[in-house]
């Protein structure tokens, strides 16, 4: 019992006061300690006196600090549980985003949000981006709304049943098919006329992240063993060189011959972030994309469909997942598996050519059977 009560009155003391118990009480509001006390005939009416502060106390706290508005958690959020740990260009993105919730969220109290107001503001975002951009922003803002969850700032779930849509036309969202993607690549090779032609073969036949590829430079090609050593990105938001996205970022990717003679043939162009302004590659992209009767895709799609291309031709799942710097398969699974309708559809060509090929079971067979 004396253990129980020590670590149930963590932040209250008691003290005997001749016949008499004395109860301590303290507490954090804001940045200041207060205290409260009360003396008593008995302990035991000390502590259930105690016992009664503290649970008003906590929860005096946590509806003090469900007054706050998404855009204040949100930012305590980001400065506590994320800036420490994430990249000089990634703190950039999130102070994007959160401009973006005091937008949609300004004035709204944490105690003020549900499903529905959420939804609206979303679907009223996705009239004015595409589905990937509200995508992303929601991922982020839902993180920080389970976290307010766990500190008791939130009474329930008002994130699941949140739907992302977007009106806006863009990007078509997805990957190149197996045909899209040579028939791209064989384009490339026979029109490398700008230094993002030379960035979109590299993405289509490394699956490696635009940062990353902007960063190479002649020294992390190995024009002897055909690899390529990413250990670097250019961020475009702070305009210079960064870490990688994550330790796991660090790796060498081998390359095709055709593509280390042709990075030979170009390498007073690297690296490509001395040439690199924003939405370059994409722009470029989006012209070849349309010459070539192709959908629009984003350029990050290329390392999408970097993968899909190797899975959907039987690469093994565990290195397509070291390829592209994924800390587990797992991950690699969740992005890429629905994209393989391709490799499905064909699966069930061979099954069905198989299943009807197959010799009928004569009566004597199936009796014996």
């Amino acid at each position: 019992m004396r253990l129980f009560l020590r670590r149930l009155f963590y932040m209250a003391s008691f003290e005997k006061r001749g016949k008499k118990w004395r109860a301590v009480v303290s507490a954090i509001e804001g940045a200041n300690r207060v205290k409260r006390t009360k003396t008593f005939p008995t302990k035991r009416e000390a502590v259930a006196w105690a016992v009664k502060v503290e649970s008003s106390k906590i929860d005096g706290y946590e509806i003090a600090r469900s007054k706050i508005t998404l855009p204040e958690y949100f930012l305590e959020w980001y400065e506590r549980y994320r800036k420490p740990d994430i990249r000089e260009s990634t703190q950039a993105r999130y102070i994007s985003e959160y401009h973006r919730v005091i937008n949609l969220f300004d004035g709204i109290k944490l105690d003020q949000l549900t499903t529905p107001l959420i939804q609206d503001k979303l679907d009223e975002y996705g009239k004015t981006v595409a589905y990937t951009t509200i995508a992303k922003f929601w991922d982020i803002v839902k993180s920080s709304l389970r976290d307010a969850h766990i500190d008791g700032l939130i009474k329930k779930d008002i994130w699941s049943r949140v739907k992302v849509r977007s009106t806006k036309s863009g990007a078509h969202k997805g990957v190149l098919s197996a045909k899209e993607f040579v028939k791209l690549q064989s384009y490339l090779y026979q029109h490398i006329d700008s230094d993002s032609d030379l960035g979109i073969l590299i993405a289509l036949e490394t699956g490696a992240r635009l940062g990353e590829i902007a960063a190479i430079t002649i020294n992390d090609i190995d024009f002897k063993k055909s690899t390529i050593s990413i250990s670097k990105s250019y961020s475009v938001a702070v305009q210079k060189v960064t870490e990688t996205k994550n330790e796991q970022s660090h790796r060498i990717i081998s390359i095709t011959n055709d593509l280390k003679n042709v990075l030979h043939e170009h390498q007073s162009n690297l690296p490509l972030y001395s040439h690199y302004y924003n939405r370059q590659f994409s722009r470029r992209l989006n012209y070849i994309l349309e010459n070539l009767d192709i959908p629009r895709i984003r350029f990050h799609d290329l390392r999408h469909s970097h993968a899909s291309f190797l899975l959907y031709n039987d690469v093994s799942i565990d290195y397509v997942s070291k390829r592209l710097g994924h800390k587990n398969t797992r991950i690699t699974l969740d992005v890429y598996a629905h994209m393989l309708k391709e490799k499905e559809q064909e699966q069930d060509q061979i099954a069905l050519s198989f299943l009807s090929s197959s010799p009928q079971m004569s009566p004597d067979s199936k009796n014996n059977a």
